[in-house]
């Protein structure tokens, strides 16, 4: 006979896999919020800072607002969830109609809107790029992701479904040996040029291999944080922020894109298996929640909230003003964070929401099927 403390752990961690982790959902509002922060720190990186005060500020800032780190977490966070998703239903198909039903309307909602503004009154965001009618449909599709330059995050989570797909399936038939030498393989792509920017425009293949890195977190997170035990749980989450955030301060290299993956899943595997945790508290104030829930279409929508805040506010008269420039960029962020939040809420709350209800109702049928 078993033992039977054992099979009630192993219960555990199975129900603790199936359900909904409300802190990871904060973790991904915060990181498109830190994302608004990055961009906007690009957009004024021309004015130079007053004093080494204002200079330490701007790097500081720079380093808590690691864009590139953030998608690389949104990367750890899909294969992390979808592993969830795949263990509890394994359908292939059921897998690749839901990644549809997710991705695709809130960004296709976004590229109309940006095509109706150009159409209309000449607006873009990033710069300007064709909306003639085929690049539009390419765009839609997101094949190409010019007239939204930050959706080529979208286009890399789309090529990565048949990825984590596999990654899941190799672990259940042969553990987790084939998922190390996956990412060891493409980890050593990550330094060759060629295939980082393979996809074009302004995809970015090096950390492909972090979704698969979630796999594993789902799969080994539990017994990483059983090993760190409580006394060690909380350091590992300072430093893994701490890493996060000196990844941030510096050139986005292979090493460094690897060291924010190495961060994001050790934050990820301690949110979902620490959860008495103090340290991760904040991520249960309602605001942070509230950013989590819209984070899709808050990410797809920022470049349209930074415009608008670029075009209410004039940056460099507060510049030529006095006003430092570590302050003016975070007026500016909070600025563009609070332009960019309606929209995000409507285009969850309108597109979003019923795309997420579709895809429950047609997987209804199938828990059916797998229930007779």
């Amino acid at each position: 006979m078993g033992n039977p403390q054992s099979s009630a752990q192993a219960a555990a961690v199975s129900a603790k896999r199936v359900r909904f982790l409300p802190r990871l959902e904060s973790l991904r509002g915060l990181a498109a919020v830190s994302v608004v922060g990055y961009h906007m720190h690009d957009e004024l990186s021309a004015l130079a800072p007053f004093d080494g005060l204002d200079r330490f500020a701007n790097k500081f800032f720079a380093a808590i607002a690691n864009g590139t780190g953030a998608v690389v977490t949104f990367f750890v966070l899909s294969g992390f969830v979808l592993a969830r998703s795949l263990e509890a239903n394994p359908n292939p198909l059921r897998f690749v109609r839901n990644r549809v039903v997710r991705l695709y309307p809130a960004a296709i909602a976004v590229v109309l809107l940006l095509t109706l503004l150009h159409w209309r009154f000449g607006l873009y965001v990033g710069y300007e790029a064709s909306f003639d009618p085929l690049q539009v449909v390419l765009n839609l599709m997101m094949i190409r992701t010019e007239i939204n330059g930050v959706m080529w995050s979208m286009t890399i989570e789309c090529v990565a479904t048949p990825l984590i797909w596999l990654s899941v399936w190799l672990y259940c038939k042969q553990g987790d040996r084939p998922l190390w030498w996956i990412i060891a393989v493409l980890f050593g792509l990550s330094f060759w040029g060629r295939y980082v920017h393979m996809l074009g425009g302004f995809t970015n293949l090096a950390p492909f291999y972090a979704f698969t890195v979630g796999v594993l977190v789902h799969f080994r997170g539990a017994d990483l944080v059983a090993r760190l035990g409580e006394r060690f749980a909380r350091p590992a989450g300072i430093v893994a922020i701490v890493l996060y955030c000196i990844g941030g301060a510096n050139k986005q290299t292979a090493l460094i894109l690897a060291l924010e993956c190495a961060s994001a899943a050790t934050l990820i595997a301690l949110i979902a298996w620490r959860e008495q945790e103090a340290l991760f508290r904040p991520l249960d104030w309602k605001l942070v929640r509230f950013y989590g829930r819209i984070s899709y279409s808050f990410y797809l929508l920022h470049p349209l909230g930074m415009l608008t805040a670029e075009r209410a506010i004039n940056a460099q008269a507060l510049y030529d003003a006095g006003v430092p420039v570590s302050v003016t960029l975070a007026f500016m962020t909070l600025a563009a964070v609070l332009f960019t939040t309606p929209a995000a809420w409507l285009t969850w709350r309108l597109v979003e929401t019923p795309a997420i209800r579709l895809g429950r109702t047609l997987d209804k049928p199938s828990a059916v099927l797998a229930g007779r």
